[in-house]
């Protein structure tokens, strides 16, 4: 019998077991080390889930923060991260200093004519007070008016002296009160668009506490306010004017009482008196050489700082 030529052929015994049996068994040992290793070993815990914020609760920090924050101690974090630059506030606001206030009041307009009219070239706030009954009465209030000034009747009073003729219109102490009425209204609309009132003389009048009333009273109506221009100091018009509710004031300076030589002097007594309480009010009158010497006197309310103003922006 001749022998069977050997072949590299592996038997079909070895070929099941190199191509099944080994990786079975290798699957089986990878199964159980996993299984050795899930009992032996303890569970990672999970990570906790960050918890749910709103939009007013999120951290306003950087992102660079979470980086350092397990590797710094607490509080040392914002040695590394500046802090966000603060806005500037701004600085108060100063408070704006109140100007001291002059009114100028010139005195009897309506019987001189040059004197009054160098007066409108003036540009500065004047307040006219215009004598009722006179030539020019009523003309020279409404220049006064068409140049932006302001116009106030000049009411004559009873002086002390009984030889003094305070010229038509004069309200006396012994009048009735229906006389003194009739000739308050008369001089009243004798002077076209007046806001107010002073007294021209009146020592007396002024004094008197009945003719005060009755004279409040029919301002109150009117809605016209009243300037005492104190020519005796016991006048009682100012208190009784307050006591009716009619706007008042009171006059500080005459600035021509020793000629217009001396305005100068008592300009700077007007604006001394400004200065100390808030406010003064001067009276000057239409005689020759005023005018110029208020002129030449503007430069003096400039470098004091004041601000002129019309009479009526002063009376309370």
């Amino acid at each position: 019998m001749r022998p069977q030529p050997q072949t590299n052929f592996p038997s079909p015994r070895r070929r099941f077991f190199r191509h099944c049996l080994l990786p079975l068994l290798f699957l089986t040992s990878l199964v159980g080390q996993y299984l050795l290793w899930s009992v032996v070993t303890p569970p990672l815990p999970a990570a906790p889930r960050p918890p749910r914020t709103t939009s007013a609760s999120i951290s306003t920090r950087p992102a660079l923060a979470t980086s350092f924050e397990r590797l710094l101690p607490a509080g040392h974090l914002e040695l590394l991260i500046p802090p966000p630059p603060k806005t500037p506030e701004p600085p108060p606001e100063a408070p704006v200093p109140h100007r001291a206030r002059v009114a100028i009041i010139i005195d009897d307009l309506g019987f001189v004519r040059e004197a009054t009219e160098a007066f409108w070239e003036l540009e500065i706030p004047l307040t006219f007070a215009v004598l009722p009954w006179g030539r020019y009465s009523a003309a020279h209030a409404r220049e006064a008016l068409a140049r932006k000034q302001e116009v106030i009747l000049h009411l004559p009073l009873e002086p002390l002296d009984p030889q003094t003729d305070p010229g038509p219109g004069v309200l006396r102490t012994d009048f009735s009160p229906e006389e003194l009425r009739q000739q308050l209204q008369a001089n009243l609309a004798a002077v076209p668009g007046i806001t107010g009132v002073n007294n021209h003389m009146g020592s007396k009048g002024t004094q008197d506490r009945a003719l005060m009333e009755l004279l409040m009273a029919e301002l109150k109506k009117a809605g016209l306010f009243f300037v005492d221009s104190l020519t005796i100091p016991t006048s009682v018009a100012a208190t009784v004017a307050r006591k009716y509710g009619v706007p008042t004031a009171v006059r500080d300076v005459f600035l021509d009482g020793g000629g217009a030589e001396a305005i100068p002097a008592q300009i700077g007594l007007l604006i001394e008196k400004a200065l100390a309480h808030g406010s003064a009010i001067g009276i000057a009158h239409t005689r020759p050489g005023v005018a110029a010497a208020l002129r030449d006197a503007i430069p003096q309310f400039e470098a004091a700082g004041i601000e002129l103003v019309h009479v009526s922006a002063l009376v309370k």
